[in-house]
């Protein structure tokens, strides 16, 4: 629905239209569709961008925290890029965007390898 900034970064199902991706709303966003592979052009009317919705993805990081291999990652903020994160618990949910396949240091738009698996983690 609008112009993605950067490639490599989550999007989420558009609440405008059906079919269409926007920029998530902030951290641990909901209504993952995929990552994007390119930004959409300038002279593009419609603001077309492709979206990769399955197998392994490069994904930017936020830099908050390290992320290591075999954790579970998740939108970290309106920008698409992601977060280690931790299982819920309680009552809380969260959704996941998928496993981390390789590892990166804390440093904010860092290329990590994700198998893209969305999921939705409901604390016990």
């Amino acid at each position: 629905d609008s112009a993605v900034t950067n490639a490599n970064v989550c999007v989420v199902a558009s609440g405008t239209n059906p079919g269409n991706v926007a920029a998530p709303s902030g951290a641990l966003a909901t209504k993952f569709i995929g990552v994007t592979q390119e930004t959409s052009s300038a002279s593009s009317p419609s603001n077309q961008v492709s979206v990769m919705v399955g197998g392994i993805a490069q994904i930017q990081t936020d830099g908050s925290a390290a992320v290591a291999a075999g954790d579970y990652v998740a939108i970290a903020n309106a920008s698409g890029q992601i977060k280690s994160v931790t299982p819920a618990t309680g009552t809380n949910v969260r959704q996941i965007v998928g496993i981390a396949l390789s590892s990166v240091s804390n440093a904010a738009g860092l290329l990590v390898d994700v198998l893209l698996q969305p999921m939705v983690y409901v604390g016990a």
